[in-house]
This record gives C-alpha cells, sequence and structure tokens, in this order.
C-alpha cells in the first residue's frame, strides 16, 4: 500500500535543510530505516503463517513505505517497554493501541488519532449486569490497563462516584483481562469496543454491561522533542491522508468485518460448532480441499451450511450425509455419503466439478458464487435463472444480477418458459448468502487469532494474577 506525497516531501527535504536542529524525520531518512516498537496483541502485531499481520502492523508498514525506508520492528509485552524503547532512543514511533490521554499528551508527541472507539465495562454472562458505574458495588472487582486511556477515564468517573475503586495492571494485556472475567476470576474489565470486538470470539461468556459514555482515540505516539518537527508533520500528513482517502478504512475492514457477522442470528451456533465440531473433520476437509485445489475454508463453510458439520444428517428430501450429497451424486462420484470422510472428499469433487462447468466468462467470486449456488439448487437451474437475467437485460455473469433473479423461478409465468422448470429460487440467495458469512469468520479466525488460546495460556501460566495488579481505592 504506497502513499504518493512527492511534492510535500521535496518541500520537507528542502526545509531541513536550512533547520539548526537535526529533525527526527532527517535522521530516519538517513538510516534508511523507521524503527517501530509495537505491542504483540490481536489488534495491533501477531505472527502467522503466511508472515507479519494486524491492523496497526500494516498502516505502519504503509508509513514506512510512504517514507521510502525499511521498516524494522520491535516486538513488546506492554505499554511500559514501548515508553522506556522511546524514550531511549531506540526506536523512532510506538504503535500499541494506545488511547490518547493528557498525561501521554504532555510526556510525548501522538499522532492524529487513526480512529475512535467507544469504551464500554463488560461482565460474565449469567452474573449480575451492572448498567450504569453506581451499579458496581465496592466489593466487585473492575480492572483497566495502567496508564490507559480506560484508566484516565476512570478518575474522572472517580471524581462524580467517590465510591468508585478499581485495579489497574502493567503486566497484562486486554485479553486477559477478557479471559478473567470469563473464567469468574474478575467482575468487570473497561475496555474498547475495538478490541471487545475482535477478542470475542474466544470470550463467548464475556458480554457487555453498559457503555461507558466515553471515547478513546488510537494514536501513535512520537519522541517529545519531535514535537512540532517535519516529522510529527509527516506523521500526521499521513493519517490524514490515509483518513481522507479512506485507506485506514480498508484496513479496518480487513481485520474487523466479522463483526457484523457475528451479530445474525446464526452466529452463536457457528461458533459453537466452531470449537467442538470442526475440528473432528479440519485435517478431512483441507487435503480434499489440496486435492481439488479449492480453500479449505470454503469447503468448511459449505459443510456447515450442509449439515452443521453432522455425520448423519438426512433432510426431508433424501440427500444426506455430511456434505448432503444426493444418491445419485454419490453414486456418479463412487463415495459412500454416510462416511463424513468420503462425503467431504465427495463434495469437494463435486464443487469443483460444477465450478470448472461453468462459462469462462464468469470470473472471480462471480465465479465462486455461482458454483455454490449450482451446488444448492442444481447446474440447471442456474443456467435457467443465467438466461432470465440476460433475457431481462442484466448480467448473467454477475452473482449479484443473477441473485436477484433466481426467485422468479418460483413464480409459473417464469419458470414454464425454462427448460428444467420450478425451483425454490430464494434458497441458494440464502444459501450462498450464509456460506459467505461463514467463510468470513472462519478467514477471520485463520488469520488473525492462530493459537490464540494456546498463547494466552502460555503467557497467564507466567503471570500471577494476584500480584499483577495495583489497586486503586475508592475516594470515600
Amino acid at each position: 500500500m504506497k502513499f504518493k506525497f512527492l511534492p510535500l516531501f521535496l518541500v520537507i527535504l528542502i526545509g531541513l535543510s536550512a533547520c539548526d536542529r537535526v529533525d527526527p524525520l532527517e535522521k530516519v531518512l538517513e538510516k534508511g530505516s523507521l524503527k517501530v516498537a509495537l505491542r504483540s496483541s490481536p489488534a495491533v502485531f501477531y505472527e502467522h503463517r503466511e508472515g507479519h499481520a494486524g491492523f496497526e502492523y500494516e498502516l505502519v508498514r504503509s508509513f514506512a513505505e510512504h517514507l521510502g525506508v525499511e521498516l524494522k520492528t520491535v516486538i513488546v509485552e506492554n505499554q511500559q517497554e514501548m515508553e522506556s524503547l522511546l524514550d531511549s532512543g531506540q526506536v523512532d514511533l510506538v504503535a500499541g493501541g494506545l488511547g490518547r490521554t493528557q498525561e501521554l499528551q504532555e510526556r510525548y508527541t501522538l499522532t492524529k488519532p487513526l480512529l475512535d472507539s467507544a469504551l464500554m465495562v463488560v461482565y460474565r454472562r449469567g452474573t449480575f449486569r451492572p448498567r450504569a458505574w453506581e451499579d458496581i458495588a465496592e466489593d466487585k472487582d473492575l480492572a483497566v490497563l495502567a496508564d490507559s486511556r480506560q484508566a484516565e477515564v476512570l478518575r474522572n468517573q472517580q471524581a462524580k462516584y467517590p465510591e468508585l475503586g478499581w485495579k489497574e495492571t502493567e503486566d497484562l494485556a486486554v485479553t486477559d483481562l477478557l479471559k478473567l472475567v470469563q473464567d469468574g476470576e474478575l467482575d468487570y474489565a473497561l475496555v474498547s469496543a475495538q478490541d471487545f470486538n475482535l477478542n470475542r470470539f474466544f470470550f463467548p461468556r464475556v458480554g457487555v454491561a453498559f457503555d461507558a459514555e466515553a471515547t478513546s482515540s488510537l494514536v501513535w505516539m512520537l519522541p517529545r522533542k519531535a514535537r512540532g518537527s517535519q516529522f510529527n508533520a509527516i506523521a500526521d500528513g499521513f493519517v490524514a491522508y490515509a483518513s481522507r482517502q479512506g485507506v485506514i478504512d480498508e484496513v479496518r475492514e480487513r481485520y474487523y468485518r466479522h463483526e457484523e457477522y457475528l451479530e445474525y442470528v446464526g452466529a452463536p451456533l457457528f461458533l459453537r460448532h466452531v470449537r467442538n465440531r470442526l475440528p473432528l473433520y479440519e485435517d478431512h476437509f483441507k487435503a480434499a480441499a489440496e486435492d481439488q485445489g479449492l480453500d479449505w475454508l470454503l469447503l468448511a463453510a459449505v459443510g456447515f451450511q450442509e449439515s452443521h458439520w453432522r455425520r448423519n444428517a438426512v433432510s426431508p428430501t433424501g440427500v444426506r450425509g455430511l456434505m448432503m450429497l444426493t444418491q445419485r451424486t454419490a453414486g456418479e462420484l463412487g463415495v459412500n455419503r454416510l462416511d463424513p470422510y468420503e462425503s467431504i472428499e465427495g463434495g469437494a469433487r463435486y464443487l469443483r466439478h460444477l465450478y470448472n462447468r461453468l462459462p469462462d466468462q464468469i470470473q472471480g467470486p462471480d465465479r465462486t458464487y455461482m458454483a455454490l449456488a449450482a451446488y444448492n439448487v442444481g447446474y440447471g437451474h442456474l443456467e435457467d435463472a443465467r438466461r432470465i437475467t440476460q433475457g431481462q437485460g442484466y448480467d448473467p455473469n454477475s452473482w449479484d444480477d443473477v441473485a436477484e433473479h433466481l426467485p422468479l423461478l418460483t413464480q409459473r409465468r417464469w419458470y414454464s418458459r425454462t427448460r428444467f422448470g420450478y425451483a425454490r429460487g430464494n434458497e441458494p440467495v440464502v444459501y450462498v448468502k450464509n456460506i459467505r458469512r461463514y467463510l468470513e469468520i472462519l478467514e477471520w479466525h485463520e488469520r488473525t487469532q492462530e493459537n490464540f488460546l494456546e498463547k494466552l495460556e502460555e503467557r497467564a501460566a507466567k503471570v500471577r494474577f494476584e500480584t499483577a495488579f495495583r489497586k486503586v481505592p475508592p475516594m470515600i
């Protein structure tokens, strides 16, 4: 993701030559690298099999590309480590899920906000749910990260509610707080909506108690001496441009778009089965998909839509098995549809067959969605819908256009003109929509959270929670 500010860049270089004091930007350009401290967290930076990733990491990488320098990263666990590296001059910039606070503004140079996120108090579902600050009893534990925007908000609230007390930690991360709430070891935590939405897949027993009616502005941190410098100006300029051009929204969409899918009515069931059933068949989905040149996550999403990953599923129309093959299709493929592994293999081969059978002019995602629709309603009915779509002046190679016309196959005046007749044309539209939802969540899970729970447990084993907090007592 490259950004071109050549005129601005020339102005800056001219300005640097006229300055007596060496600008931090000049140092970055001279050494040819931007060294950034990043917090290891799902929202900032993590590693997976395809390399480095993370919402803030991608934006920092783009900033380095904009400067025309190499990005060098130092991965740390908490804010205190990041501040130490910045204070000692070992890094040029810090990006770590930092919310703007008055204290940080006084001690460092902060960029323009990348985005704003609401703050919320979370609790463990099934326990008492406070709906306002005054509902938090003195004997309940409320926790936040130390030196955070959340800690600042609590101090402001304490002026209104003197009986409010809480605990702060320098050793733990937001995900640790969510785990403690889920495990019943912590009553409440104040977190950002961004952190909650990114991680709630893994903490299904954690819910929102109430909106804190405050926001946190995500910022990057530069040394205090960079205030008013060209480095400060170009960092702010980059953030402003990336915001104005929709670049930040684009990256955020890639990492957080699963949020909307977690809201629909089938999400809780799906998430439960991802944890409990999918591991039983994951290796077989991967092997079958590799044999057929398919995305295994797509194949798994089809399997869930068909049977909720149940090996003995049966429909009223007689299709059976995990991939819900008809007896005729299973016979043609030479598989036992009641054997879950053969069913997965047969389903993969059948989906590939349908994909290959489609006309060459159908390309990209449209081809995938058409193949899925054919898996559901039959290839002949799909072709009938494509002919109707074309006859109405729309694009028969566009899934969106075909999806608009598939329901017409339920109406006599339309299906009577087709080769294959009546079909429940609404079903493939919903079918494809559901699979896209499931696939989106699976892709997010695979991309951003590999071994997440295992890593969380490893960190928990190294930290003594009972000594990880310092208490901020009530004022009365």
